[in-house]
């Protein structure tokens, strides 16, 4: 399979401040999950049906990073969240739209970024893949409080995005998310779960090394950092 990649000028960097952001990238209306998969460990990511490798001049601050599915040890703070959160039901089915999860992602979206989204970006960013992609539906009394976006591959998982209801957020929900993804991913036999990228210098990045032990993408290659590395 030949893939002809593009160099993308992308603007400001969404992470850190007086950046700019450039990425090599192609698209794709269908692609097999496991070159998909493939591509992951050379520092791809998806948005959509896009697919891009940050290319930033003079930084190297994006740096994948996954976890070893059966290897993770819950924090107390992880297992609070988790016991925390017993009450709420969870369903997953392949990625479709629906008026409920839209609603929900708008709200997200302007009340944590100030950000207004229309149902066209909505469907290009979270709804239209070319890969296999489910929807985890949270609900708590039956009302929905959050939806995550995984992309199910040969051996992993990759968690693409979660928005929740903010009104909620004293439970922890995005903790609490990646948990249940990382429970599917042991109920469906994977090795890995991909968190996407790692900005050290990011606060609202962060929270991605608070499950440890996790990998991270150096140099083309997978480095184990255990529980006591930063």
């Amino acid at each position: 399979m030949e893939l002809e990649l593009f160099e993308a000028n992308n603007g400001e960097c969404p992470y850190l401040d007086n950046r700019q952001w450039r990425s090599y990238t192609f698209r794709a209306g269908s692609l097999e999950n496991s070159v998909y998969e493939a591509l992951i460990s050379y520092g791809f990511r998806r948005s959509g049906c896009f697919f891009y490798k940050n290319n930033c001049p003079d930084c190297l601050e994006c740096v994948s990073i996954r976890l070893k599915v059966n290897d993770v040890i819950l924090s107390k703070s992880q297992r609070r969240a988790w016991n925390k959160n017993q009450d709420i039901s969870l369903t997953w089915h392949p990625v479709k739209f629906d008026q409920e999860s839209f609603e929900l992602y708008k709200k997200y979206s302007v009340e944590k970024h100030g950000a207004v989204t229309s149902e066209k970006n909505y469907k290009d960013f979270l709804v239209h893949s070319a890969v296999d992609t489910i929807m985890m539906r949270y609900y708590l009394d039956q009302r929905l409080i959050g939806v995550g976006w995984v992309d199910v591959l040969v051996n992993s998982l990759s968690s693409v995005y979660f928005a929740y209801d903010l009104d909620f957020h004293k439970r922890r929900l995005g903790i609490f998310s990646f948990l249940k993804e990382l429970e599917l991913a042991k109920q469906l036999k994977k090795k890995f779960l991909h968190l996407g990228f790692w900005v050290r210098d990011c606060k609202a990045m962060s929270y991605k090394q608070q499950f440890r032990p996790y990998e991270l993408l150096i140099d083309g290659i997978w480095v184990n950092h255990p529980n006591d590395m930063n």
